[in-house]
């Protein structure tokens, strides 16, 4: 039995509990045993139930919003704060995100998790919550280090729990950096030595004495059938997009 919309409230608890109500109704749960600071993939949304949730949060708060919400806003928590901001009209929430940055900084966070877990980047679903994949505290730390260093960001490990899927941190560090990673800030390593006066050209080395060429180091290897059937497979998965997977298949041959 569908609720009838309620009248606009502006206190973000009351949101919440609203927001809770609509969708404990679209994946047929009690309202009370639902964790407003879980992600919604862990809730039960699925792609079709995702829609359905969305039309039914236009229905009840008369409030337009993208299925990228989702990503972006990842817990019904975050949600109600943002349906919050555009009930009051403060401009407090973000815009809706460029899909295609989003889509960059997803690829780029999604590799540096799959160093971190030591598997490979299309074996990790875009929507798992982080404590699915065996993200602990450590871990979250060391992940939000190379957020920071690929983006020149200084953001806290508290916002891997913040955003605590691949894809609302995609969703967050985007709205941040636009989707484009950061130059690398300027070391000794990256920093050119200073050019040194020129010495006299020394007299050619005999033949038998001249070091051998150097050879260039091979590129990665082609990948095997497994790993083709495994990366279809994640893309039949909607683990990864289409995208995704043409960029990593570009950088191996097939």
């Amino acid at each position: 039995m569908t609720s009838e919309p309620t009248p606009p409230c502006d206190g973000h608890g009351d949101i919440l509990a609203e927001l809770t109500a609509v969708l404990a109704h679209v994946v047929h749960a009690d309202p009370d045993r639902v964790d407003p600071g879980q992600p919604f993939s862990v809730l039960g949304l699925d792609s079709l139930l995702t829609i359905e949730f969305v039309s039914a949060i236009e229905g009840h708060f008369g409030l337009r919003i993208a299925g990228a919400d989702l990503y972006e806003y990842a817990t019904p928590a975050l949600l109600a704060r943002h349906l919050a901001a555009l009930r009051r009209g403060t401009g407090e929430a973000p815009a809706v995100q460029d899909s295609g940055a989003v889509a960059a900084v997803l690829q780029v966070l999604r590799h540096q998790l799959a160093q971190i877990l030591h598997c490979d980047p299309w074996e990790i679903d875009g929507g798992a919550a982080f404590a699915e994949l065996g993200i602990d505290s450590i871990l979250a730390a060391d992940f939000a280090a190379g957020v920071n260093r690929a983006y020149g960001l200084s953001e806290r490990p508290l916002t891997v729990h913040e955003h605590p899927s691949l894809a609302s941190m995609a969703a967050y560090i985007a709205s941040r950096t636009r989707g484009a990673p950061a130059p690398a800030a300027p070391g000794a390593r990256d920093t050119p030595p200073a050019e040194a006066p020129e010495a006299p050209e020394a007299p050619e080395a005999p033949e038998a004495q001249r070091p051998p060429a150097v050879t260039a180091a091979p590129g990665p290897p082609a990948l095997s059938r497994q790993e083709v059937l495994a990366l279809l497979d994640a893309v039949r998965g909607e683990r990864i997009g289409v995208d995704e997977a043409a960029a990593l298949l570009a950088n191996r041959p097939a």
